[in-house]
């Protein structure tokens, strides 16, 4: 194991509001150097670090992210009362733009940056992609596109990106047409959706498992051949792995 093999998912939410440059920013510092987060679209198409399409859960705002514009979001706070109260009132959504601030800062770390479906529907997977290239202009040879949507990714690669990762929550046919043109590098599976007798040695393609909470589970799967795992909880499996 090394600390490569470790992704913190949607940055070190255990301890901070999911998707806000804070909580990526608090995994960087402990020490990961793959983090992973999600993209949704505002109305005038502008990506921002966002998971859910509505914005009840983090910002405690009426409608869907995409009702508003940038300007409009700028002025809210992400700061995921149900979990936190006000601990985090101010916390501002972040368009992923700001994310290369980051990356100037930590040389070290890649993104993992999934295209949430809700977004790819309403917008359309070639806008959605051109809004997330512009943005990432000159970083992209740090960033990993992932999706649920095979489709949106292979409009991706046909647009030039080179790295691109798949997204499952069910046991896929690995012989999929879609998977061997997009020819991922690094598939993430759903914990709950791997066979249990299954050796993940013998896929076609290397699987990233989420969503794994201890190092103990950590181990389990790197045992049985995962060459990754995702967890909230980054900074713990850490350093209970004593990897930093």
């Amino acid at each position: 194991m090394q600390i490569e093999n470790f992704v913190a998912h949607r940055g070190w939410r255990q301890h901070f509001p999911e998707n806000t440059l804070l909580a990526l920013r608090e995994a960087a510092r402990v020490g990961a150097v793959k983090l992973e987060l999600d993209v949704q679209l505002s109305a005038d198409g502008t990506p921002f670090i966002f998971h859910d399409p509505a914005l009840t859960r983090l910002c405690q705002q009426p409608g869907m992210i995409w009702d508003y514009t940038a300007a409009e979001l700028a002025t809210m706070s992400a700061y995921e009362p149900e979990r936190f109260g006000d601990q985090f009132r101010g916390t501002p959504l972040s368009p992923l733009q700001a994310v290369t601030g980051l990356l100037d800062d930590y040389p070290s770390v890649d993104i993992y940056v999934e295209l949430k479906g809700e977004s790819l529907a309403q917008f359309g997977a070639n806008a959605m992609v051109s809004a997330v290239t512009q943005a990432l202009q000159g970083y992209q040879h740090r960033c990993v596109l992932i999706s649920f949507e095979l489709d949106a990714l292979l409009v991706a690669k046909n647009n030039g990106w080179q790295r691109c990762g798949a997204v499952f929550d069910y046991w896929p046919d690995w012989q999929l047409a879609s998977l061997a043109e997009l020819t991922p590098e690094i598939v993430f599976m759903d914990r709950n959706c791997v066979p249990v007798e299954t050796d993940l040695r013998t896929l076609p393609l290397p699987l990233l498992i989420y969503e794994v909470g201890s190092a103990l589970e950590a181990r389990d799967w790197f045992e049985r051949g995962a060459a990754g795992i995702e967890s909230f909880n980054i900074g713990e499996v850490l350093q209970e792995l004593h990897l930093v």
